[in-house]
């Protein structure tokens, strides 16, 4: 029978690694430059692709997460077993992988929460590029520059996630 650590673990690495793909992807190649594409193009994408995308962003973020969260606990759970709540804390806080992990997830739920903003920006724009006011135009370059900043801040964050957890699963050993 398989663990269920392996399977948390291949099912949130496997997850990740599209989830972070598509964030880099879209949050600093595509959304940064929306606004040096023409009003057709960006119509197009709007309309077509990017209502799909950005839910399969915001799914697989969410499918990490799940399985991430699953994966800490099931360690949580065997260190309690070994030791009581004073072998959890030592593990967390005491030790490189603990530390690693910890932070990484803590960064990695707030990069999420930013990408829902982001998500929700998305929407707005979506909603705004629907419309036939000639007056919304500023209000899509200032929905613009906010998907710009946020992109570029939570793709910051998941890369730093992204190095805390290799750097806690592959360098640093697991904690007995």
């Amino acid at each position: 029978m398989v663990p269920i650590s392996f399977i948390l673990n291949v099912m949130h690495g496997f997850f990740s690694l599209i989830y972070y793909g598509s964030v880099m992807i879209f949050g600093v190649i595509v959304a940064p430059r929306l606004s040096k594409l023409s009003n057709e193009t960006v119509n197009d994408l709007m309309y077509n692709l990017f209502p799909t995308l950005v839910s399969f962003i915001e799914a697989t973020g969410m499918i990490t997460i799940v399985f991430g969260a699953g994966e800490f606990i099931h360690y949580l759970i065997g260190y309690y077993r070994s030791g009581g709540i004073s072998e959890v804390y030592h593990v967390l806080f005491s030790t490189g992988w603990g530390i690693c992990i910890f932070s990484g997830a803590i960064l990695g739920i707030i990069g999420f929460s930013i990408g829902l903003l982001i998500g929700h920006y998305f929407e707005k724009l979506f909603k705004l590029f629907r419309s036939i006011d000639p007056e919304s135009i500023d209000e899509i370059k200032l929905v613009q520059g906010k998907l710009k900043y946020y992109s570029t801040f939570g793709a910051l964050l998941l890369t730093i996630t992204v190095i805390l957890m290799i750097l806690g699963v592959s360098f640093l050993p697991l904690p007995q």
